[in-house]
């Protein structure tokens, strides 16, 4: 027979984890006997380009991973294909479907079932079921299908013995040729987030042990990968568990690089005493790996507590010293925020209290060994615009490396997506299920949080402009909100913008609304090496050879290559000298001092 995966993803860099995972758990009979093919391209791929390749391989069954941001695109395709070619069945499985499904199988008919859930314990019978044209799959759990109008529905499914499974690396259907691989160390989530499909089914967290991880960390190294993005939903959730893990991805330092989604509330458990954020220690001793271990037992995720004068330092304790002691460049932190608002967090269903979010977060990003991204999401209920907008200011003020600002999208099968009448939501219907308006958010005003979120990609998220565009927003309250305002509607911000455009915008901003702040962004246009000549350089002052001005410390007798400019931005007067003889506008020096 002819299966074929029709493997779509978001871009060439990504690649799904689904179908190595499930044929990985195939027996070797059953991989041979139905000779798994494989077509693959992203949304951006022509769909006339797809086609043809489907169509040449000829296919009896194809099967297909949906999410938000390919459904679309899967369904064009295979209701054409399915027009072109005599398919006996078309099965569809991913996040998608973890709601009912009914409406889209009517509308979908050439789609013959979809799967509900974690599907690599089943796909071994499922595929044995099509090798045998018995329809046996029909009683497997996890599958929808419509058949003579009625709607035969399962519960989602659960793997049972995930730690039994079989890596998805050993499968032929890896994709080794991607700048990173996933890696699942555990699966279950702690965490009943009403927004996240995590939280539909709350299942007992299952770990692979760690001699297992350390093998396949391993081959993962001997392929020439750098990149490790951990797909665990929450790292720290077992504090035990995480410092373990730590220790192990310390054997790899040099070679590999691990993204970690880290809860920063549960680094400081509430209303107990911590202390402050510090940088890190490297006199510091590891813990040992018996600690680690009786440590984990029994550990609760939100329920730790420290120990005076830290005697005996807790489980929390320890993880947090021992990310401080971590080498440069080894962790790669997502820190999940969503909101700094208690009552917001609480909607939510999410662990942990907003001010040991703060404190969490604060204290990460206090740590230089990694870069720590930080996340809110507009349009969760009860957020309002206000909050929202003061929250963003917030953790600028914090400074994680990076601050992503997005909409709440309404997962199917979620909670807020299976109550959204009950909660006043009103959201899209299409993907990927936007959240229009709530009862404290409007419809405009969430079009100004995404202006908002591209302001904060644009010159917040921009190591060039950071710290610039962060004194300026931090310095004065309403700032940031006249920047959204100014910038609402515009079609400047759908367009990509330079590291000079982004500056000439910004400069011409802070002249109208803040013109105090307006030479910082001056002395950062010529720092990141952009004309003097230019319009944002306009507060420069060309030093004069003739010793009519004030002493220049950079000046160097009797060499005629140099010229010299200077910036006076309150007490400190800002030196640069530039090379006549380089083709460049760079400045080669500069130095800063007290008037």
């Amino acid at each position: 027979m002819n299966f074929v995966w029709l493997d779509i993803n978001a871009s060439w860099s990504h690649s799904s984890l689904a179908l190595p995972a499930l044929h990985a758990n195939l027996a070797k009979q059953t991989q041979d006997e139905c000779n798994m093919q494989v077509v693959s391209g992203t949304i951006k791929s022509g769909i006339p380009q797809i086609l043809e390749e489907l169509q040449a391989k000829e296919p009896q069954y194809i099967f297909a991973t949906a999410w938000l941001f390919n459904i679309d695109y899967l369904n064009q395709t295979l209701s054409r294909i399915s027009s072109l070619c005599p398919i006996k069945g078309i099965f569809l499985g991913g996040p998608e479907f973890l709601g009912n499904n009914r409406e889209f199988l009517e509308s979908h008919r050439y789609v013959t079932a979809v799967f509900k859930g974690e599907g690599e314990e089943t796909f071994e019978p499922f595929i044995r079921s099509l090798l045998n044209e018995d329809n046996n799959w029909k009683q497997l759990p996890g599958f929808e299908w419509v058949e003579n109008g009625s709607y035969f529905s399962s519960k989602s499914i659960t793997v049972k013995e995930f730690t039994a499974l079989q890596p998805p690396e050993i499968s032929p259907m890896f994709r080794w040729d991607k700048q990173f691989v996933q890696l699942e160390t555990s699966r279950g989530c702690f965490n009943n987030c009403r927004f996240c499909v995590s939280g539909i089914e709350k299942a007992a967290q299952q770990n692979i042990p760690i001699a297992e991880l350390r093998r396949r960390l391993q081959n993962i190294a001997s392929k020439g990968i750098r990149q490790v993005r951990v797909l665990d939903r929450t790292f720290n959730g077992n504090p035990g568990r995480a410092l373990e893990l730590l220790e192990l991805f310390n054997e790899f330092a040099g070679r590999l690089n691990f993204h970690l989604e880290v809860h920063p509330a549960l680094l400081f458990p509430p209303d107990k005493s911590s202390p402050a954020p510090v940088q890190a220690d490297n006199t510091l001793k590891s813990c040992s790996s018996g600690e680690v271990s009786s440590a984990q037992a029994g550990e609760s995720p939100v329920g730790n507590t420290e120990s005076p004068a830290n005697i005996t330092e807790s489980p929390v304790g320890k993880l947090r010293r021992r990310l401080a002691e971590m080498p440069k460049g080894l962790l790669h932190i997502e820190a999940g925020i969503q909101s700094l608002r208690q009552q917001v967090l609480d909607n939510c269903s999410r662990a942990g209290s907003s001010d040991s979010a703060i404190k969490g977060l604060e204290y990460l990003a206090g740590i230089s060994s990694f870069d720590v991204h930080a996340d809110l999401i507009a349009g969760l209920p009860g957020y309002t615009w206000e909050e929202l907008l003061q929250d963003a200011a917030s953790l600028m003020e914090i400074g994680p490396a990076e601050i992503q600002l997005e909409s709440l999208k309404l997962l199917p099968g979620t909670y807020f997506r299976n109550n959204a009448t009950e909660l006043g939501i009103k959201y899209s219907p299409a993907p990927p299920y936007e959240v229009l308006s709530t009862p404290h958010i409007s419809y405009k005003e969430l079009g100004r949080a995404m202006t908002l979120s591209k302001i904060i990609d644009l010159w917040y998220n921009d190591p060039k402009w950071r710290e610039t565009f962060r004194e300026i927003i931090t310095a004065e309250k309403g700032v940031l909100e006249r920047l959204v305002e100014e910038l609402a509607g515009t079609e400047i911000l759908t367009q990509p913008l330079s590291l000079e455009s982004k500056g000439i915008l910004l400069y011409r901003f802070c002249k109208t609304h803040t013109p105090e702040k307006a030479p910082l962004i001056s002395l950062q246009w010529v720092r990141n090496g952009l004309s003097i000549k230019k319009e944002p350089a306009e507060r420069f002052i060309r030093w004069d050879m003739n010793g009519n001005g004030p002493a220049n410390p950079l000046f160097i007798e009797n060499d005629p290559r140099y010229k010299y400019w200077y910036i006076e931005i309150g007490k400190t007067r800002h030196w640069f000298s530039f090379n006549k003889e380089v083709e460049r506008v760079a400045p080669c020096n500069y130095i800063t001092e007290e008037i």
